[in-house]
């Protein structure tokens, strides 16, 4: 009977114990810059700017002899915000001007419903805070025109802006990582004081 036992060489034995290792290392390093690539792209802040919004007014995008409605009128502002890239190397890219990012605007309360905008696409260097601005352009149409009268009032009204942007981590064109960076933005109590032509336009709308 044949023995179903065959020795290996040492040096062989040596050789593949070395080789099994060797993968395992850097299976090990390869799992570790992954996690931490995944731990820095969490790292991107958003914080409030100074001032934290300006601009703001209401503008009428039809013409003249056009007949008014809600819908043709924008309420604009420029939110001011930081972002904070510093914890790392490569560049954060948010969003596309094909997919841009999308952000939640409530007036009064963060618990009244929010109206959905979007903002163009921006990017954050790697290792920078800079200072960025966020514009913003509404439809009259999509608030409640108690609150609609009291902004083309002048009354000051509080604004809040809020959601969460996908971004990914470049390091030239290749991507590091892909992350998500909150933003939680009071702007105060903000007064809007529009021209005199668009607030007689509005004048029998509100």
């Amino acid at each position: 009977m044949k023995s179903c036992f065959r020795f290996i060489p040492l040096q062989k034995s040596l050789t593949a114990f070395l080789a099994f290792g060797f993968a395992l290392l850097l299976s090990a390093c390869t799992l570790s810059d992954v996690a931490g690539n995944s731990l820095n792209v969490l790292s991107v802040k958003f914080s409030e700017g100074s001032p934290a919004v300006d601009g703001q007014t209401v503008t009428y995008t039809g013409g003249l002899t056009d007949l008014p409605s809600l819908d043709k009128f924008r309420f604009k502002m420029v939110f001011h915000v930081k972002a904070d890239n510093t914890g790392n190397s490569g560049q954060a890219v948010f969003g596309t001007d094909a997919l841009k990012p999308i952000l939640k605007f409530c007036i009064n309360s963060k618990g009244n419903r929010p109206i959905t905008t979007t903002i163009p696409a921006f990017s954050v260097a790697g290792g920078s805070l800079v200072d960025l601005a966020f514009p913003i352009e509404i439809p009259l149409s999509a608030i409640d025109q108690a609150v609609a009268k009291k902004i083309i009032n002048g009354d000051a009204i509080p604004y809040f802006l809020s959601g969460t942007i996908n971004f990914n981590l470049l390091d030239g064109a290749k991507i590091l990582g892909a992350g998500k960076s909150d933003l939680d933005l009071a702007s105060g109590e903000i007064a809007t004081r529009p021209s005199g032509t668009v607030t007689n336009l509005l004048s029998g709308l509100l």
